[in-house]
């Protein structure tokens, strides 16, 4: 296919030598990036099939958002002032018995166009409601055709104590996800990828909604199909009665500690929020090389507290970035989550240096490519890897004078300023309009209809949440 060439963009590469490129460039050939650096050693614009014109803009790889609940997306705004455990309880369950098929695809299809709008490229899915195989599909195909690289995470999930009424035992468990990535894993050109959720924290298993043999079968099945584990790790409040603290009395071990002592934890695992990690969990995920995904905006908004990325940096932990879904946060804007992170971390430590703006952009790109396993493929900006790309307008009296364009997008700028997204090298978002969805609002009046009908399944439409 013809080519596109980015020109006259503040370019920030993200790669080995951290090369930033002012007034830079961009080649694509053939889905893939051919050529990036200065001005000055830029193509001949004639040999491109499209030129954008980055002036005043900043050049990013995508944004990859390493934790997301996409079908959230259809209840944002229900969750103000609840703990995260009333959430669950007031408002995750009540909602997801009537999550079907139909709710999946407009939900699937809505966190789409939300992430791709704001410059995220990639997304990890991680799924929290037991799922069919339509559910399955419903989740991935939207996803597909609008054009967001997708990593789901399929649940894994048996019938258990706390689970009787599950349909499947475990191995009808595990050949049914095994079925799913078979099914899945590579499809839409290679923007689909596997990956699998196993909830191993210690409400989970206390609730017996997760055991042991569960967990260690499911993370052998991962390994043989090479694929990465998500987990909830240490969330929640410090409620005595009902949060993190009640289980940690009861059992005498963290999250992190009883997958040491279960010897399972190692790169595969995409450990999620980790906000009461302690010194010891942090030092042996950084020994076994398990990732952080940190989610600065879903820790805050539930009262949960902040998370100790700046202190799990320091001891060697790969660490990325995500929203959580938006039912919890209400968005999925990600450069909101990098000047979050940062402020968040700051305010911890009373230090304003503890986490600088380049590191957050790590953490948004290169970083999250790593800990999927993605890193020769997507988040920098290289010759030979997929094209990947969002280009951001700093063209905004928001944003204002430029001396140091990095920074005053992280702090100034909004996911929203995306102007060009690319994945594949395909346009995939471009000045306010979706190629492959071009009536992108009837998708939200869709999911506007369903949403409403499910609120009021679940007795939450008249004041059920404040």
């Amino acid at each position: 296919m013809p080519g596109t060439l980015i020109r006259n963009g503040h370019v920030v590469s993200v790669d080995a030598q951290r090369n930033v490129y002012p007034g830079g460039f961009v080649a694509i050939e053939n889905g893939r990036i051919a050529q990036v650096g200065p001005a000055d050693a830029a193509p001949a614009a004639n040999r491109f099939g499209d030129v954008i014109d980055a002036t005043g803009c900043i050049v990013l790889p995508g944004l990859i958002n390493m934790h997301q609940h996409h079908w959230y997306t259809l209840f944002k705004g229900m969750a103000d002032g609840m703990l995260l455990e009333d959430w669950v309880s007031g408002l995750l369950l009540p909602l997801s018995l009537h999550m079907d098929a139909d709710a999946m695809r407009a939900a699937s299809g809505i966190a789409a166009l939300e992430m791709l709008a704001t410059g995220t490229t990639t997304s990890l899915n991680h799924s929290v409601t037991t799922t069919t195989p339509d559910i399955v599909r419903a989740s991935i195909e939207p996803v597909a055709e609008i054009g967001l690289r997708h990593v789901f995470a399929k649940e894994l999930r048996c019938r258990t104590p706390g689970n009787p009424r599950h349909p499947l035992g475990l191995d009808e468990a595990l050949a049914a996800y095994e079925e799913e990535f078979r099914r899945w894993d590579g499809t839409a050109q290679g923007r689909v990828r596997m990956a699998m959720t196993i909830e191993s924290n210690a409400h989970w298993v206390a609730a017996g909604m997760s055991t042991e043999e569960l967990i260690t079968r499911g993370y052998a099945l991962a390994r043989k199909l090479g694929v990465r584990i998500t987990a909830h790790i240490a969330g929640g409040t410090l409620s005595l009665e009902k949060g993190f603290l009640k289980y940690l009395r009861e059992t005498g071990r963290t999250d992190v500690r009883y997958l040491m002592q279960l010897g399972i934890l190692d790169s595969h695992w995409i450990l999620a929020h980790c906000i009461h990690n302690t010194e010891l969990d942090l030092e042996q995920m950084a020994h076994v090389g398990a990732s952080f995904a940190y989610t600065p905006t879903s820790e805050s908004i539930r009262g949960g507290g902040i998370a100790p990325v700046a202190a799990a940096q320091r001891a060697g932990v790969l660490t990325t970035l995500g929203t959580d879904g938006p039912m919890v946060d209400y968005s999925v804007d990600m450069v909101e989550q990098m000047k979050v992170a940062m402020l968040m971390q700051h305010v911890r430590h009373l230090d304003p240096t503890r986490l600088p703006v380049d590191r957050v952009i790590e953490m948004a790109t290169i970083n999250g490519a790593k800990a999927l396993g993605l890193e020769a493929e997507i988040g920098s900006l290289e010759a030979g890897k997929k094209a990947d790309i969002a280009v951001f307008d700093l063209d905004k009296p928001y944003v204002g004078v430029l001396h140091r364009p990095l920074s005053s997008f992280v702090t100034a700028g909004k996911g929203s300023d995306a102007k060009v997204v690319m994945v594949d090298g395909e346009i995939v978002y471009r000045d306010g309009a979706f190629p492959r969805q071009p009536d992108a609002m009837a998708l939200v009046r869709e999911g506007q209809r369903i949403a409403t009908g499910i609120l009021a399944k679940a007795g939450l439409s008249h004041g059920g949440v404040s």
